[in-house]
């Protein structure tokens, strides 16, 4: 119970609440979708076939049947990235908790739950149009995401094949704001969108594992998530604001409701992931994986743009890891786990026809602490849309730190 106690201190110091994007294509939709999984599974390109008895794969709640350990995970992101275009070359970092998550293995079957970002919105981009009398500073920026909170459960139906099923409570508010500055005009004017997600969605898995030769172990998952509707409670706002952003002297509420987009549903669409892999306990492991996507996902209708389409993805991933001799007394080197991957999403997003594609190289290593308990240490270099047809090409490079606690429960004092 003393890890529960460590893992709690950490929730409480680093906070929830923080800015996790600074994107430009987080102006879209319901903002960027997150690469969500623990640092380990980051490190490995996003695999979800891996699994074993002391970590947690949060993608895929069938893992939990195998979990014999109490497992408490804390993720942090560290994110530098560059904004090429035409005419600018800009930075940002931004860093945030990108999860948080408990496990439990019990006599019958295992559960999970914690939280997590789904997307994220942060962006500032301004337009200036010299060519308008008077010239006017268009200005847009944004902040908010959206949430899961999660409950997984999985367990072993047949030897060696887990399902499972996980249910997340989808929660956030996105705010937009578009600020037009006239020159030689005091006043600035303001239009306020913001909206209030929440919603339910579910998805279903399973994994198989087999081994032949007492060396060699084949894994195989498959994620299915069937579309789910999440609801937007809409505020519409248009004011007048002095050039240290505070009141103007007025405002006036926008009535949503007479053009219907007071109460609006954001699609959450489709997906199917496979995963395989081959490996060798406490030793190596090498996996494949791919997930699709359908169309017509993440629109906010309040947002509504018409060079936007949001339209069938597909992400593909490779990876693994080597750990050289797990109980080395010798050389601490041998008993780090090396883990990399390879992802890369095509499609899903187009601006102004043209396909926002995003890939990453993942690299890092696992570091034992007392038990089997591990820090993690992960980097990704990767970069994200074009330069064409008046876009940003985003390179970015993140730092990601994990922590992955192990404990036992339930189980009876021998001595008092």
């Amino acid at each position: 119970m003393r890890k529960l106690s460590i893992f709690l201190i950490l929730i409480s110091f680093f906070g929830y609440s923080q800015r996790t994007s600074y994107s430009p294509y987080s102006y879209f939709g319901v903002g960027e979708t997150n690469f969500s999984a623990t640092v380990e599974n980051k490190m490995m390109g996003g695999n979800t076939a891996y699994y074993d008895s002391v970590h947690q794969n949060m993608n895929n709640a069938a893992s939990l049947s195998k979990l014999k350990f109490v497992n408490y995970s804390i993720g942090v992101d560290l994110k530098n990235t560059s904004y090429l275009s035409a005419s600018t070359n800009e930075k940002s970092t931004a860093a945030a908790i990108n999860y948080i998550s408990v496990a439990v293995p019990t006599k019958l079957l295992s559960f999970s739950f914690g939280i997590k970002p789904k997307t994220s919105v942060g962006y500032l981009l301004e337009n200036d149009d010299k060519s308008k009398t008077p010239p006017e500073l268009n200005r847009f920026n944004g902040s908010g995401g959206v949430s899961n909170a999660f409950v997984s459960i999985g367990f072993e139906l047949f030897k060696n094949w887990g399902f499972g099923v996980s249910s997340s409570y989808a929660f956030g508010n996105l705010n937009h704001y578009h600020t037009k500055i006239l020159e030689n005009i005091e006043l600035y004017t303001r239009v306020s969108s913001e909206s209030s997600v929440s919603g339910l969605d579910y998805n279903f898995s399973t994994v198989y594992q087999k081994t032949f030769n007492e060396k060699i172990t084949f894994y195989s998952s498959v994620i299915y998530q069937p579309e789910a509707k999440y609801k937007s409670r809409n505020n519409q706002s248009i004011s007048t604001i002095d050039p240290n952003s505070g009141f103007g002297g007025d405002s006036e509420e926008i009535d949503l409701s007479a053009v219907g987009l007071k109460n609006t549903n954001i699609k959450i669409p489709n997906s199917l992931s496979f995963g395989l892999g081959l490996g060798q306990d406490k030793k190596w492991f090498l996996g494949l994986n791919y997930m699709k996507t359908d169309e017509g996902g993440y629109k906010n209708e309040l947002m509504g743009l018409d060079n936007v389409e949001f339209k069938s993805s597909q992400t593909y991933s490779i990876g693994g890891f080597f750990l050289p001799e797990y109980n080395s007394f010798t050389n601490y080197f041998k008993t780090l786990t090396y883990r990399f991957g390879l992802r890369y999403k095509s499609g899903g997003l187009y601006v102004n026809n043209q396909q926002i594609n995003e890939i990453g190289v993942n690299f890092g290593f696992g570091i034992p602490l007392a038990g089997i308990s591990s820090a993690n240490l992960g980097f990704e270099f990767g970069q994200r849309g074009t330069t064409k047809a008046s876009l940003i090409k985003e390179k970015f490079f993140s730092i990601r730190l994990g922590v992955s606690l192990n404990d036992l429960w339930f189980i009876r004092s021998m001595y008092n």
